[in-house]
């Protein structure tokens, strides 16, 4: 079955390898014409889809940060997710007044948190952002994108949450 599998995968390879040389790729950036470099740059433009996906990592990141008292890695985390809101703001003009709305509104407290460097504060300071999260997603008809609480994991290797080898 082994050898199958690899003869399966060396024949795609050659069939690839048969229908590049045939075909060459042109470089858009280079060699198209301004019209195909607008349109191919708007179509690589992140969605508001592909932004959420890593504002929920830093979400997440954010809260095990406090919750270990990674307060210099929390306060990047916020910083980061400010900057994707303002990407949104950009790559997303219909969505620019709820995230401007929730960039008014969503980290408001973590100032006098970080100040404190203590959980309590820092948790109100979370959930508060995350009903702001709440609120704009209700705003942008994705109401039934609801964030946890406490989530349960992070991402970051910065937070070294698994066990040691």
């Amino acid at each position: 079955m082994r050898a199958g599998l690899i003869a399966g995968v060396v024949a795609l390879m050659l069939t690839a390898t048969a229908q590049a040389d045939q075909a060459p790729l042109t470089d858009w950036r280079k060699d198209g014409t301004d019209a195909e470099k607008l349109e191919n740059v708007v179509r690589a433009v992140p969605s508001a889809s592909r932004i959420m996906i890593e504002m929920g990592e830093r979400y997440r990141n954010l809260y095990w940060a406090g919750k270990l008292g990674y307060w210099e890695f929390a306060e990047y985390q916020v910083e980061e997710m400010e900057s994707l809101v303002k990407l949104l703001q950009l790559t997303r003009p219909g969505r620019a007044a709820t995230a401007a709305d929730f960039l008014e509104e969503g980290f408001e407290e973590f100032d006098e948190a970080f100040e404190k460097k203590a959980w309590e504060p820092f948790f109100q300071a979370f959930d508060h952002m995350r009903e702001q999260c709440m609120i704009c997603h209700g705003r942008n008809d994705h109401g039934f994108i609801i964030l946890p609480v406490h989530p349960v994991t992070a991402s970051s290797p910065v937070l070294n949450l698994g066990e040691a080898d």
